[in-house]
């Protein structure tokens, strides 16, 4: 049993010594991602039990600070689930408002510590990525393929727009951590309510941010916002297309024009 053992960690060993260095270093932060993902599981299991024994208590229960901090009514507390980030205590308030209290618990450790892990992933795997690329366009560009020279500039456009596009989603993730409070993004009401409450997600194909949330009387509400990621993708990809169909329109000349001499 134990040479079995031996063998089958000398064979996974031999595996790994194996691999290229860029495969490695694609795999380090694709790990850290999805260890990243597990613990975002994590937190909407964990913010679903945490609610499920709220629930079980009962709101007046589970929401006694609203009483003890507000004097609230406790027949009309309500405990409003918002997974992935525990449950919200709300009642309202005998001068017209309303109280609200939230009750995160360990979501918002696993919150941090995935969002922060899956930041410094993202960030190495663009790090490799643009290293990657900017290794196979300079080894393309001393090619036979970049001959005669006046074929050089379209494998610059092609250089620069593929450059740009990784560093334009680098770009939305700190436009991402520098917002994701809200600021200039998510509304302070909605149809005349307050916000209860809200979540700023990043998309990276296209860059983009979304705020989405409800207010105090439920209504839900989500606004994108593009900002220069956005269009400084969308300008990379253009010079990459460009770049490409100036490259084949050269390679499809250049036949003929050796044909001629």
């Amino acid at each position: 049993m134990e040479t079995n053992a031996r063998a089958a960690e000398r064979g996974f060993l031999r595996r790994i010594r194996r691999l290229s260095r860029w495969r490695v270093a694609f795999l380090l932060p694709s790990a850290g991602l999805v260890v990243a993902a597990l613990l975002h599981a994590a937190q909407w299991v964990t913010s679903w039990i945490s609610t499920a024994v709220a629930r079980t208590h009962g709101a007046a229960d589970a929401c006694s600070d609203l009483v003890d901090d507000f004097g609230v009514d406790p027949d009309r507390i309500e405990l409003i689930d918002r997974a992935p980030s525990g449950f919200v205590c709300q009642a309202p308030t005998y001068d017209g408002g309303h109280a609200i209290i939230e009750h995160s618990g360990a979501t918002s450790a696993l919150f941090m510590v995935s969002m922060a892990l899956a930041a410094l992933s993202v960030a190495v795997l663009l790090g490799v990525l643009i290293a990657f690329m900017v290794t196979r366009l300079l080894g393309l560009y001393r090619s036979p393929l970049a001959e005669p020279r006046r074929d050089r500039w379209p494998l610059r456009l092609i250089g620069i727009g593929v450059f740009m596009l990784p560093v334009m989603m680098l770009g939305q993730y700190f436009q991402w951590y520098s917002k994701s409070d809200g600021f200039e993004i998510c509304p302070e009401s909605v149809g005349g309510d307050d916000v209860l409450g809200f979540s700023v997600t990043a998309d990276y194909l296209p860059p983009a941010l979304t705020c989405s949330g409800d207010s105090v009387t439920g209504q839900d509400f989500s606004v994108t916002q593009y900002g220069f990621p956005f269009y400084g993708f969308l300008a990379g990809l253009v010079l990459a297309v460009v770049g490409l169909g100036l490259l084949t329109i050269a390679r499809m000349r250049h036949p003929r024009i050796e044909a001629d001499q």
